[in-house]
């Protein structure tokens, strides 16, 4: 079954705490790379269960 992009690109979007809490997003051909103003305000565990999310991980600076 193929990947509905649509969707997961609006639950990605449902789980970063909302539109204030980012500030960037770029991609490349396998990832999604977000800037968040509060990384606690992030659900991670829904994240990882998006369908077509890979995992996700955190880096400072």
């Amino acid at each position: 079954m193929a990947l509905d992009y649509g969707r997961c690109a609006k639950e990605i979007f449902e789980n970063l705490g909302g539109r204030e809490n980012l500030v960037s997003a770029a991609h490349c051909a396998t990832r999604l790379r977000l800037v968040t103003v509060d990384n606690s305000k992030i659900d991670k565990k829904k994240l990882e269960d998006v369908d077509g999310v890979k995992g996700v991980f955190e880096s400072n600076g």
